[in-house]
């Protein structure tokens, strides 16, 4: 397993009376896409913006491949860059002009702006001034920024936020293409399908607490151990045949059966149904991360008393 270049530890966020944070602890890999996934609310904002030193910690350690992450740190801010969920620019500068200053800012010494502008699809647009942009052009110049020093760590806060669908496709497209490069992406989201087409590993958020952490298929496996395989037959298919051989619980339907099984048993249920020689479609429907996430709450709301 290679080493984690992110270390959050008893990490605590307190505004007056109020603990935002509560003592979240968790590591994100090396090369490894990792989200953050919660309802607005629930803490992702600001624990994205402790780890990259935007904010102070009340308690406990952040670090940035070894480098303890606070404000105004130079040296773990030269370890990562960062997009916000929300974008502040200067209206007058042109997008190239944008671009050139960030570069200047942070000492980027390649000049790599037109590379970036066509990444994110602004070229034709290089000369006009960033105010009279749409909320998603900036989205996307924000994008672009971010992708200028080419840094081993990306931190994305809601990246899609205000991308029509087909930006929003681009942008995970490239996120994909410079994690296979070797960049470690996190990022934060409310998006389910998001978050289920990026992230290697997830944690969800809820009231400031971090209730589920792992790899998607280990938190279906925990959520709910359960495959429902639909299958459809050419002709009359007898109920109890189907019954002896499967051994499973079978739902019969009007022109089909649901055979129930659990997560590790599906192969062997896929293998038993092709034996069928009469066989006409097989159509498996496996727990999704909406079922995930919305079991977890409902559980963490209903142990609370809030339901």
């Amino acid at each position: 397993m290679t080493d984690p270049i992110v270390c959050i530890t008893n990490v605590k966020k307190i505004y007056g009376k109020k603990e935002v944070v509560k003592n979240i602890s968790l590591s994100i890999n090396q090369g490894e896409i990792f989200a953050l996934l919660g309802h607005n609310g629930a803490g992702k904002s600001t624990l994205i913006k402790m780890l990259t030193g935007l904010i102070q910690k009340s308690s406990g350690q952040i670090s940035i491949n070894g480098i303890d992450v606070a404000p105004f740190q130079k040296n773990a801010k030269q370890q990562f860059s960062y997009l916000p969920e929300i974008m502040a620019l200067y209206p007058h500068l042109t997008a190239k002009e944008t671009l050139h200053f960030f570069a200047e800012l942070q000492k980027i010494s390649e000049k790599n702006e037109d590379e970036v502008l066509e990444i994110v699809g602004l070229s034709d647009y290089k000369n006009q001034k960033v105010g009279d942009f749409s909320k998603g052009m900036t989205q996307r110049i924000g994008f672009a920024i971010a992708l200028l020093p080419k840094s081993p760590l990306l931190i994305l806060d809601e990246p899609t936020s205000g991308l029509d669908p087909f930006w929003a496709i681009q942008f995970k497209k490239v996120i994909k293409h410079l994690n296979e490069e070797g960049t470690t992406i996190v990022f934060a989201s409310h998006i389910l399908s998001e978050v289920e087409d990026l992230a290697d590993r997830v944690g969800i958020m809820s009231d400031g607490e971090l209730v589920a952490l792992g790899n998607i298929q280990d938190l279906k496996r925990n959520a709910k151990d359960e495959v429902k395989i639909k299958v459809s037959f050419k002709g009359i298919q007898d109920a109890a045949e189907l019954t002896n051989k499967l051994s499973y619980p079978i739902e019969v339907q009007k022109d089909s059966y649901i055979v129930s099984c659990k997560y590790d048993e599906k192969l062997a249920v896929l293998k038993t149904l092709q034996s069928f020689e009469n066989i006409k479609d097989i159509e498996m429907k496996e727990v999704t991360l909406e079922d995930i996430y919305q079991e977890i709450l409902t559980n963490r709301y209903i142990h609370k008393g809030d339901i």
